[in-house]
């Protein structure tokens, strides 16, 4: 058991390596039928399967010229569970410093991510990807 969950654990700090790099390198990451959830009840917020997830991350992430860097701060892991507590530190378009916290659910099952919900500080989100 030791083992898996040291190898879920490895794989959630590849994702989020992943996700810096700038590439789509994350998507390899998801199986075909997996969902992810967003926090918030804006246009950010709600449940998007891979397929969705391309496009949508798309544009977020070309809001951010030199990408985002997510740094794990905490992780523990049990059974096919592992929950990862990061800060996100980059500059929007617009000039502003978008820095948010997070903590991400990661189901894990056969080395792949089946299932993401993230948590973060919506009100920054919105403020500052929505304008509102």
């Amino acid at each position: 058991m030791d083992d898996v969950l040291n190898n879920n654990k490895e794989l959630a700090h590849k994702f989020f390596d992943s996700l810096s790099s700038g590439t789509q390198d994350y998507l390899n990451f998801y199986t075909d039928d997996s969902i992810i959830w967003t926090a918030g009840d804006n246009a950010i917020g709600g449940t998007r399967t891979k397929k969705e997830i391309v496009e949508f991350a798309q544009g977020i992430l070309a809001a951010f010229p030199n990408g985002i860097t997510f740094n794990i701060t905490g992780m523990t892991a049990e059974a096919d569970r592992v929950a990862v507590e990061v800060s996100g530190e980059s500059i929007h378009a617009s000039g502003q410093s978008y820095n948010n916290k997070y903590h991400f659910l990661l189901i894990i099952r056969d080395g792949k991510i089946i299932q993401l919900k993230e948590y973060m500080d919506t009100q920054l989100a919105a403020k500052i990807l929505l304008n509102e």
